[in-house]
């Protein structure tokens, strides 16, 4: 009952997000149950991890996991959303499907024509009006999280890297990194190690992109070039930090799985603000320009939550 990445222009010059919580003259924020909030719930989602406004179609693509965490069990699928939260094709992109191969699809981004899907170990490239396999993309790790193009058509993609737990952790398959795929094809690791604390979210911004940690709670800058470790942007109040989108005027949205809130993030003093909480694992953000709507999913309660926001406009 119903109630992406999109393809990021990259801002030329550096960001610098700073501001305090809780100013008195910031509006209030909403939770999922606040009349202005649709609510997409129990229409075949599972575990809903990013999404992606595509103007040219005027849709939603929503990446759905498929259960089975980071397996290569080819069930992952893309799902096709009206703005207002029909469900157009639930498995538009589905594993096992017309010659598609999907196993835990996370970060969509699209250039042109081409739509890239962050997945196991790759990233996989489709068409963006028909969803037909392109080509895949082989990378070194395993958890592919989030990805974006440069203006120049190169990929940047994050690593989320081993899961952390009382066992301890094992790097012999994977490590946290960022990703570089440059015109050639060639991978370079623009950051590799396990002190980037998991990285998620990532928006390119310039020769460098800023990247959310969810092992942590930092947005830090990752460079093209090799400069040693990433600069440190800012530092949030609560972490799992996941989504990272840009907007037009330079801000950032941003979520959040333990503040359970979407973060709307600017430049110099102006305040933090929370344009939406009370949310279970909200994990991708996007922003529908024509409508000016927030789009948010949450993975595990395999929810999509849309919410009017006409004051903010994401790049394209």
């Amino acid at each position: 009952m119903t109630r992406a990445v999109s393809a990021l222009a990259a801002a030329t010059g550096s960001l610098v997000v700073a501001g305090a919580v809780g100013c008195n003259h910031q509006p209030p924020a909403l939770t999922p149950n606040a009349d202005a909030v649709k609510t997409v719930a129990n229409v075949g989602f599972v575990g809903p991890e990013n999404l992606v406004y595509d103007a040219a179609a005027d849709v939603y693509l929503v990446s759905n996991i498929g259960g089975g965490g980071p397996a290569r069990d080819n069930n992952g699928f893309v799902s096709r959303v009206a703005p207002d939260g029909r469900i157009l094709t639930l498995k538009w992109i589905a594993g096992g499907r017309n010659g598609v191969e999907l196993d835990s699809p996370k970060g969509l981004a699209i250039r042109g024509d081409t739509l890239a899907v962050a997945d196991i170990g790759s990233v996989r490239l489709f068409d963006r009006r028909t969803g037909r396999p392109l080509s895949t993309i082989s990378l070194p790790g395993q958890v592919m999280n989030d990805v974006a193009f440069a203006p120049d058509g190169s990929l940047w993609i994050t690593d989320t890297g081993p899961t952390r737990d009382s066992t301890g952790v094992d790097t012999t398959k994977d490590m946290d990194a960022v990703w570089h795929v440059r015109r050639d094809g060639s991978v370079h690791a623009a950051a590799r190690g396990l002190w980037l604390d998991r990285p998620d979210g990532i928006v390119v911004d310039g020769r460098s992109v800023l990247v959310s940690t969810f092992g942590g709670k930092r947005i830090e800058r990752v460079w093209a070039a090799d400069r040693n470790e990433p600069t440190n942007v800012e530092e949030l109040p609560a972490g799992r930090l996941d989504g990272l989108r840009r907007l037009s005027d330079g801000s950032l949205l941003l979520t959040s799985w333990d503040a359970g809130a979407v973060w709307h993030l600017w430049e110099s003093d102006e305040p933090r603000q929370a344009l939406i909480t009370g949310l279970t694992s909200p994990a991708g953000v996007a922003v529908d320009t024509r409508r000016h709507q927030l789009a948010v999913t949450s993975m595990q309660r395999n929810e999509l939550y849309l919410l009017p926001l006409p004051h903010l406009e994401a790049k394209q």
